[in-house]
């Protein structure tokens, strides 16, 4: 049943990399099309989709990716593992669902972003037949990278094809939900051809807590972000709330891809987690981190170095919140690292409990200090996301007291060999802030900011001979020779 992870890797790569592509292509075409009055009722919609989806998924991606992980090799505990689980989520969605359009329509009718928040709250509903949990713990990433890819493709061309003024604004919300619906659809009927559903021995009162427990663990941080969100929408400009919702999709976009390494070696963590292979485990681990800061360190630092034309090329208009991009960066840092913390560590351990404490002291600072900002009048865009990224410092330091201290474990996250890829970053702020001192266009000194400070951290890792680095590179040329070789054959 085990894939190859560099396999995967490749597979979860090309569609992170392509997730990537497509929006800076379409995006700035929306942004540049529609008002910021336009733009802010999206924001509010996508506000109430991530908080409601959160909690109406009921944390089976996370939980369900670590149980599946387990049984995959047992076809009958398989099917009866995801019936339960496939359950408990719909029967929230259902809930959930319920809850949203009442309060719409009891408490918000009457807002100017009512109707498309009442049209985006389709994808809560249809989030029910969201099964790429069970895809992903089954390694299922060619399926997962292809029907993804060509749902997007489509949808882009239709959006680059249709969408020319601002009287095409719910053209471009009904294509959202729709490709949603299709795309969630997809994959239940796919996995539904491999996996029957089998309703003996049930297990909803076991799961029920630890679902619960991994909502909370595995959304924290956007939960976080969201209440960010809800106090701009209550206390902020239309203005501030498209900003922050641009600044903060360019960060998640960019965030996606670095999440790859992590993503793609989850299932097989917890597999080695739930048979107690510890060696292979710790092993992994290991790997796994050393890859991820080898990638984030650089983007987190290069997009805080190129904020500015970032919000440049969504519009002009954009570019005086360019400090809510650059405390994204920074805050794109912090959120790496908890992940890993988070997600491979303490969750594989069953410690859960103990991080739901973390992240509700967290989070009551980060709403207590969010409120303060309001009452001094100093509440901004950018002062409410460098909250949540102090929020986010006190979550990491805290979980790595329970590493050290709870679990007893001797994990150096942050040694040398691993921070080291930061110290080389950090290279790109003076050449960067020279580059846009000299030139003035926005496109061409962006341009030549990715040019050289890529050419001079590949040459730093190079000239240091860096093991990660090499071994990275070894493992996509073999691929990547034996592709050709395959075709070759073929041909």
């Amino acid at each position: 049943m085990a894939k190859s992870i560099s396999k995967n890797a490749v597979f979860k790569s090309i569609l992170n990399i392509f997730n990537i592509i497509l929006p800076i292509i379409v995006t700035p075409v929306i942004t540049r099309t529609f008002t910021e009055k336009q733009f802010s009722y999206i924001t509010q919609g996508e506000t109430f989709n991530t908080v409601l989806i959160a909690f109406a998924s009921f944390g089976v991606y996370q939980y369900g990716l670590r149980e599946i992980s387990k049984v995959r090799d047992d076809k009958k505990k398989l099917r009866q593992t995801f019936t339960s689980l496939f359950l408990i989520s719909t029967t929230a969605t259902i809930i959930v669902s319920a809850c949203y359009m009442i309060f719409l329509f009891r408490f918000y009718r009457d807002n100017p972003a009512f109707y498309t928040c009442v049209v985006l709250g389709f994808n809560i509903v249809f989030n029910l037949f969201y099964v790429e949990w069970i895809n992903e713990a089954l390694e299922n990433y060619d399926f997962i990278a292809v029907k993804t890819m060509i749902v997007k493709i489509i949808y882009s061309i239709i959006i680059l094809c249709v969408i020319r003024s601002i009287d095409d604004f719910f053209i471009y919300i009904y294509l959202g939900v729709a490709v949603n619906i299709v795309n969630n659809l997809w994959s239940y009927f796919y996995i539904r051809k491999k996996i029957r559903f089998d309703f003996s021995n049930l297990r909803i009162k076991e799961y029920i807590k630890p679902m619960f427990l991994a909502v909370i663990l595995s959304n924290t941080s956007l939960l976080y972000t969201q209440c960010d969100r809800l106090l701009i929408i209550k206390f902020g400009s239309e203005a501030d709330l498209s900003a922050y919702g641009i600044a903060q999709k360019v960060m998640l976009i960019i965030n996606t891809l670095m999440l790859t390494i992590i993503q793609v070696t989850m299932p097989r963590l917890a597999n080695n987690r739930g048979n107690d292979n510890d060696d292979t485990y710790f092993s992994l681990l290991n790997k796994v981190m050393k890859i991820y800061f080898l990638l984030l360190f650089p983007a987190s630092i290069g997009l805080l170095c190129v904020s500015k034309q970032v919000m440049w090329i969504f519009g002009p208009k954009y570019v005086p919140w360019y400090p809510v991009m650059i405390v994204f960066s920074i805050y794109m840092l912090t959120l790496g690292v908890q992940g890993i913390i988070s997600n491979q560590i303490i969750y594989l351990y069953k410690k859960e409990n103990e991080d739901v404490k973390i992240f509700f002291i967290c989070g009551i600072f980060n709403v207590v200090v969010n409120f303060i900002l309001v009452l001094l009048n100093v509440f901004t865009p950018a002062n409410s996301i460098m909250v949540t990224m102090i929020s986010n410092v006190l979550v990491i330091l805290l979980e790595y007291r329970v590493i050290r201290t709870k679990l007893k474990l001797d994990i150096k996250l942050f040694s040398f060999e691993n921070m080291k890829y930061f110290y080389y970053s950090l290279l790109f702020i003076p050449i960067t802030f020279i580059v846009n001192k000299c030139v003035e266009n926005m496109i061409i000194s962006c341009a030549l900011d990715v040019i050289l400070c890529g050419a001079i951290y590949l040459g730093i890792l190079i000239s240091t001979k860096d093991n990660v680095f090499f071994d990275v590179y070894d493992r996509c040329n073999s691929k990547f020779k034996s592709f050709i070789n395959c075709n070759n054959k073929l041909n």
